[in-house]
């Protein structure tokens, strides 16, 4: 068996060696189809499957509040309080350990010069339960937990120990500043580690303890109202997350009763309180962490997993057709064997071998192309993001895997259909049995036109949406607008101090010659975050805000800075500045607020909402004491605004007493960029030390906003304009075996007077009739998958007929420029050569 296994497989390369076009097209075919794939399946592996180098990450488990929380968050899902986590962390009986974490950005400061750096604030619980060990000096314990604001230690993560600090063996004992405290390193994460959440890897770790220094923006350590953690735990051997899961409810019911007899609970409506007391605490895998990023990928990622997986389809259609056309050119050779003594069997294991021979090719060619499509989807990601591009062991026994069965399955059809060749009627030329497989053949090149229209006309879907959302815009001037990041809180700065450092800042920066304008907001314009409350409202009827408002703060001149036009009330002035009659507490600082017109049209229709009054907040007692002074038209605030614009508020940014900086705007007099070193001239002229985060334009951040969707348009056209070429080789192939089989019947129909347009009508006719069958064919196979795709576009239906009839256009045209040289030669066909050569 080894010997006849050693034979097929030389004599496979023989002929493959002999035949090297038929081997180039082959392997590059499945190389295309594989690489793609395996960039893909790399990248879903690692965004949606990969699992956290720690110890038994399947044990590990993500706790999540279901239902309503009477209070604050600061963060972005599966929130809870430190109260509550230290009192879960005391009484648990499911868990074998408990650890909280908040990500964060810190300002860090080495050398004298402050850099923005990603940091997660972390209970003295973390490293021990995940299990990581320390590469240098020790990590954080619980020793770090005990007294508030007494444990200045650092942790260093691996990679910015290595990349920053060059690996210096003396960093344990190392001083720096996080937002400008002193604080010392005590030790460096292990190699590998890079946090729970791949999208916002952090370059350090603090403890808990110390939260105040690290989250100068509030302090919520003993507040049960104000949730701001990532609570996880480890469960004990033999718990599953359903059984844990139940034994928790009886501990969390308790707590919310608990919870209602403590002195923070305020006044709620009975509605409020029996929503509290129904909730529930889920306990949800975390195996593979938590990430914002992950949740945005995850539909965008298996539409191109989807989009790669027909490209395999359709490379494998493509070897088999080329593999029919190789059978049927050796129709002779094959039946001599078989005439002579050859089995059936050794025919189909040497057809079989030679697949076999192209689809291990073709995995090692698609591997070594595969990194440079993870690039360019990781080009799409977030800088910080930890993706690796390289293609690991698995996914490249996966991509083998793929390969082979591509090659088995393209390889098949040929060698059944050479081992069945009659020996008998294969050795005469002139015997119709001959021109057995043309059926064959044109049913494949109808799959590939298939295939290819349907990833042509999601591909236009994806860029009439990408094209849409940038068409429509955010409904103000992106063009010469540049946003920064200044952060006076994380600087050392009390608030009463970075208040009129901002407004220097602004007023210095409207006195450049370069900027037209300039305004200052707490929130960044078309980025993920939001300040979303639930407020009460007052005009002829009380009534609350459920599904809660977008909010901001804003400082003088920003909406006109925008293009945004008030059409009702005023704009903000100074009177809507701190005085020393302002109270001081959050629920009362504000004086007055300026609202969207959705807004206003959802909640008072034709009325006008001036003079209404509002409160943060759904409680019975809510005082309204914010009063509504003016209506703007509506724009996109945050990136998903873009489809579709959300209700927002707008508070003065001078009136509130606790912002310490924000995202500064100018409108620049010329480009954008030109204006990146007035602007940074004008930070260090305030403070020399205070870094200048996120410089970038609008025009950028709409780019970043539409990530997604400029991922799946331009990945999807790739693997479209792939598809098409595939299936443009496959028609050719036929319409030139066409061509050679009807070479005869071309010459005597042009003996007999035929023209050469009626002989080039012929083949265009042939190759016409695959290609409407294939659109015919599409029609369902759109309908049927546009839905699935329906919730990534924007403007546009999934079953759009432009699209579709634009892409069977573009195949259309593609199919015949591809059989023009087929066609071109049967016109030219002599009817004298014609008759001699067959």
């Amino acid at each position: 068996m080894l010997d006849s296994f050693r034979h097929d497989l030389k004599h496979a390369l023989r002929r493959l060696a002999r035949n090297r076009a038929f081997t180039a097209v082959a392997v590059l075919s499945v190389a295309l189809g594989v690489g793609a794939n395996a960039a893909i399946f790399s990248l879903v592996d690692q965004a949606l499957y990969r699992r956290l180098p720690v110890r038994e990450p399947d044990r590990l488990v993500l706790l999540s509040w279901k239902g309503r929380f009477v209070g604050s968050g600061w963060g972005s899902g599966n929130l809870l309080p430190n109260p509550m986590y230290k009192q879960l962390k005391a009484e648990n009986q499911v868990f074998e350990g408990v650890f909280a974490r908040h990500p964060t950005q810190v300002h860090l400061t080495f050398d004298g010069t402050p850099e923005p750096a990603n940091a997660d604030v972390v209970s003295g619980t973390y490293f021990g339960v995940l299990g990581v060990r320390p590469a240098l000096g020790r990590l954080l314990d619980e020793s770090d937990d005990e007294r508030v604001g007494a444990h200045p230690a650092v942790v260093l993560a691996y990679d910015y120990w290595k990349n920053r600090l060059g690996g210096r063996a003396d960093v344990v004992g190392l001083s720096l500043k996080v937002n400008n405290h002193p604080m010392t390193v005590v030790g460096v994460a292990a190699a590998g580690y890079r946090g729970l959440d791949f999208g916002e890897v952090p370059s350090v770790f603090l403890p808990l303890s110390m939260a105040k220094q690290a989250l100068p923006d509030f302090d919520w350590l003993d507040n049960r109202r104000g949730r701001f953690l990532h609570v996880f735990g480890r469960l004990k051997p033999g718990i599953t997350h359903e059984a844990a899961a139940a034994g928790l409810q009886p501990w969390f019911k308790a707590m919310l009763d608990a919870d209602m007899k403590h002195s923070s609970w305020p006044v709620v409506s009975a509605e409020e309180r029996d929503r509290f007391l129904a909730s529930s605490l889920e306990v949800l895998p975390a195996g593979t962490g938590r990430s914002d990023l992950r949740q945005r990928l995850e539909q965008p990622l298996y539409v191109l997993l989807s989009a790669t997986g027909l490209v395999l389809l359709l490379a494998c259609l493509n070897v088999a057709n080329l593999s029919l056309a190789r059978a049927f050119a050796e129709r002779r050779d094959t039946a001599l064997r078989l005439a002579i003594g050859a089995s059936r069997a050794r025919v189909v294991r040497e057809r079989l071998a030679e697949s076999a021979i192209l689809a291990a090719a073709g995995a090692l060619v698609g591997t070594l192309l595969a990194p440079l499509v993870t690039n360019a989807l990781v080009a799409f990601l977030p800088e910080a993001v930890d993706l690796r591009t390289t293609v690991d062991p698995r996914v490249f026994a996966i991509a083998l895997s793929l390969s082979l069965a591509t090659g088995i399955l393209a390889g098949l059809l040929p060698a059944l259909h050479a081992s069945r060749t009659p020996p008998g009627p294969g050795l005469r030329e002139d015997s119709r049995s001959v021109a057995s497989g043309l059926g064959m053949r044109r049913a494949l090149v109808v799959g590939q036109v298939t295939l290819a229209l349907v990833l042509l006309t999601g591909a236009g879907l994806f860029v009439r949406t990408l094209h849409n959302l940038r068409e429509q815009g955010p409904g103000f001037a992106t063009d010469n607008l540049v946003m920064f990041h200044v952060d006076f809180g994380r600087a050392g700065y009390k608030a009463a101090q970075a208040q009129p450092m901002v407004q220097r800042l602004v007023e210095d920066l409207r006195a450049q010659p370069e900027i037209k304008s300039a305004a200052v907001a707490t929130l960044s314009l078309l980025g993920p975050g939001s300040w979303n409350t639930r407020v009460t409202v007052e005009a002829d009827r009380r009534f609350v805000v459920e599904d809660g408002v977008h909010c901001s703060a804003i400082g003088p001149g920003f909406f006109q800075m925008l293009g945004a036009s008030l059409v009702a009330g005023r704009a903000f002035d100074e009177r809507d500045a701190t005085s020393a009659e302002t109270p001081r507490d959050w629920d009362s600082q504000f004086r007055s607020v300026i609202v969207n017109e959705k807004f206003a049209d959802r909640y008072f229709g034709g009325k006008s909402p001036i003079g209404a009054r509002m409160a943060f907040g759904v409680a019975p007692n809510a005082v309204t004491t914010i009063e509504i002074v003016g209506v703007v038209e509506s724009f996109s605030y945050r990136a998903r605004g873009l489809r579709d614009v959300e209700q927002q508020a707008f508070f003065p940014y001078f009136e509130g007493s606790n912002f310490r900086g924000g995202v500064v705007y100018a409108r620049t007099r010329t480009s954008s960029a030109a204006a990146f070193a007035s602007i940074r001239s004008a930070v260090r002229r305030i403070d020399p030390a205070l870094p200048v985060d996120g410089l970038r334009t609008l025009d950028d951040q709409l780019d970043r906003a539409l990530a997604n969707e400029r991922l799946l348009a331009l990945l999807a056209s790739a693997f479209a304009l792939l598809a098409m070429l595939l299936a443009v080789i496959g028609l050719y192939g036929v319409t030139a075996f066409v061509v050679a089989r009807r070479t005869r019947e071309i010459g005597i129909r042009m003996a007999l007077g035929a023209t050469r347009s009626a002989a080039l009508r012929l083949v265009v006719r042939d190759a016409a009739s695959m290609v409407a069958l294939g659109v015919l064919v599409a029609l369902p196979v759109v309908w049927g998958l546009g839905r699935l795709v329906s919730s990534q576009l924007f403007g546009v239906g999934a079953t759009d007929p432009a699209t579709f009839a634009g892409a069977a256009s573009l195949v259309g045209a593609a199919a015949l420029a591809a059989a023009a040289l087929p066609a071109r030669r049967a016109s030219r066909v002599s009817p004298v050569e014609a008759l001699r050569a067959d």
